[in-house]
């Protein structure tokens, strides 16, 4: 897809890697509308990057929220092509067994039923244009679960496996769907995990974290080659090459002796 002048909106888009994403976009001449739960914060990114992008306030959790965002945009910018479900909340690290249910329902809501409301939101238009283009904001940790972080890694867990299944549904449409498996960014999200951090601590984890703009040109490029894996930070990578080897080596022998998988009938 060539996302010049295309109308690409930006949940979450009130800073960090939302605002990274509406700023690359508008880089390559897309007209993008940024929303967040706090207007002003959408409105400072809005004016900061410019070049027309407007703000909108949205409570993700909200359907109600969600069709207004989609009537506005359309009517200031027109039919939506590239929807990003970037808004996302965390918790503090603390052992499960310490996160209130309330916190839990909260991650929830935000990180997933978020993400189904977007995509919902916009699917059926997609799908009878015949072209769009959807991307979810997972995390490294939507692959690789964080000790003292269930919650938040379970929930980022289910976006991977929403986006993988709908990218099979919606291709034949010519609809393209990507996830972005972010790690450590500058954002008001990430900054806020380190303030009870020794000193030298918080400075060295402050110092590691990327800088928005560049995953936003990541997810430029991957809406560009409908590409469905994002990836900002390799350095991941020989952890989750340990998780996928436990795993294939749990594929043994059947659990019920002599056990042969039936073929699935095809149409």
């Amino acid at each position: 897809m060539d996302v010049s002048g295309k109308v690409v909106l930006v949940t979450g888009g009130g800073g960090g890697i939302g605002a990274g994403i509406a700023e690359a976009f508008a880089e390559k001449g897309a007209k993008v509308a940024v929303t967040d739960i706090s207007l002003d914060y959408a409105q400072a990114e809005a004016t900061r990057i410019g070049t027309g992008v407007i703000a909108l306030q949205q409570d993700v959790t909200s359907p109600e929220s969600w069709a207004q965002v989609k009537t506005a945009v359309e009517e200031r910018l027109g039919p939506v092509d590239v929807v990003c479900n970037n808004a996302g909340i965390s918790l503090p690290f603390k052992p499960m067994e310490e996160v209130s249910l309330e916190e839990f329902d909260r991650v929830m809501a935000v990180n997933v039923r978020g993400v189904f409301l977007g995509c919902n939101t916009f699917i059926p238009d997609m799908k009878a244009r015949g072209s769009g283009h959807i991307v979810n904001t997972s995390s490294v940790n939507g692959q690789l679960p964080h000790q003292t972080f269930a919650i938040y890694s379970a929930s980022k867990f289910a976006v991977s496996a929403l986006s993988e299944a709908i990218r099979d549904e919606l291709a034949p449409f010519g609809v393209g769907v990507s996830i972005l498996y972010p790690g450590l960014t500058r954002s008001r999200m990430s900054e806020g995990q380190i303030p009870g951090l020794p000193e030298e601590a918080r400075k060295a984890l402050s110092a590691m974290m990327m800088e928005p703009v560049w995953l936003g040109r990541a997810v430029v490029r991957a809406v560009e080659g409908n590409q469905l894996h994002i990836v900002s930070h390799p350095d991941h990578l020989p952890a989750l090459k340990v998780r996928m080897d436990a795993l294939y080596a749990a594929f043994g022998e059947p659990a019920q002796p002599g056990y042969v998988a039936a073929r699935m009938p095809t149409a």
